[in-house]
């Protein structure tokens, strides 16, 4: 690896922690309104969502037919699983191996 990709990344982990410790400090000093807080709660989910979706619906770039994107099967069946299971690991597992089956054996 390129010492310039070792200064880079060490860097943008300098910048996350960063912004990450500064926000906390300045978090910690001041009385958030309940309301802001929980409203906090959901950032993460959204973040998660933002990259999920895109990558599912339409991963050549553009919208493809739902019958045949099997990007939307896998996500079904992880989110089915999570909800019939509420294990984490054990929907990722599964949607893992789903993703998997679905590209070697169907052909699409």
């Amino acid at each position: 690896m390129r010492p310039y990709y070792v200064a880079l990344i060490l860097g943008m982990a300098a910048v996350t922690y960063a912004t990450r410790v500064g926000f906390i400090g300045v978090a910690r000093q001041f009385e958030m309104h309940p309301l802001l807080r929980r409203s906090l709660e959901y950032v993460p989910v959204a973040i998660l969502a933002a990259l999920v979706f895109p990558a599912v619906l339409a991963p050549s770039g553009t919208m493809e037919s739902p019958v045949a994107n099997i990007y939307i099967w896998a996500a079904l069946i992880t989110a089915a699983t999570l909800f019939t299971t509420k294990r984490q690991w054990v929907a990722i597992v599964v949607g893992v191996l789903s993703l998997v089956l679905m590209r070697h054996f169907l052909p699409l």
